[in-house]
C-alpha cells in the first residue's frame, strides 16, 4: 500500500513506501504548529502530584509542581515530540534526576507519564497517569 504525497516543486504526486504516516518526526515541522503550544495546561496525575506546565512553543515547556510528592518542583525544559496522532503527542526530554517518556492526548485530555532514573546501582522507573486541564494561552 503506497500513501500518495505532492511535491508542489515536482509538481507530481510521489508514492511513498508503506508504512508512511504524514506526522512522524521526519515531516513533523511541515505541519501546523502543535496545539499545546503558547498554552498553559494543569496535569492532575492519579498519584497526586499536579503540575502547571506552561508550553512556550512546541519544543520548550516550564513545569511547576503545586500538589502531591513533587510540590515545588520547578524546572524549564527543551523537549522533542512525535505527533503520533492527531493531536496526540509523544514528547520526551531529560531532567536533572529522570528521563521522562510522556504522551499527551489532547481529544481525550489524558496524560500518560514514564519517568527512569538511578537509585544507587539500580536504574528505576515509575509510570503514572491524569487528566488535562486547559488553563488558557499567553498573550500575543
Amino acid at each position: 500500500m503506497h500513501h500518495p504525497f505532492y511535491f508542489p516543486n515536482r509538481g507530481y504526486l510521489l508514492p511513498l513506501p508503506y508504512p508512511y504516516h504524514p506526522n512522524f518526526q521526519s515531516v513533523q515541522y511541515r505541519h501546523l504548529p502543535p496545539v499545546y503550544a503558547g498554552k498553559t495546561f494543569r496535569y492532575d496525575y492519579e498519584d497526586g502530584n499536579v503540575f502547571i506546565i506552561q508550553f512556550f512553543d512546541a519544543t520548550h515547556r516550564h513545569d511547576v509542581g503545586i500538589a502531591g510528592p513533587h510540590k515545588g518542583f520547578n524546572g524549564y525544559y527543551t523537549f522533542d515530540y512525535v505527533e503520533i496522532a492527531p493531536r496526540v503527542y509523544f514528547m520526551y526530554w531529560l531532567e536533572e534526576v529522570y528521563t521522562v517518556s510522556q504522551v499527551a492526548d489532547f481529544n481525550r485530555m489524558r496524560v500518560y507519564t514514564h519517568y527512569t532514573y538511578d537509585a544507587g546501582d539500580v536504574r528505576k522507573s515509575l509510570f503514572h497517569s491524569g487528566t488535562i486541564t486547559e488553563l488558557g494561552s499567553f498573550p500575543a
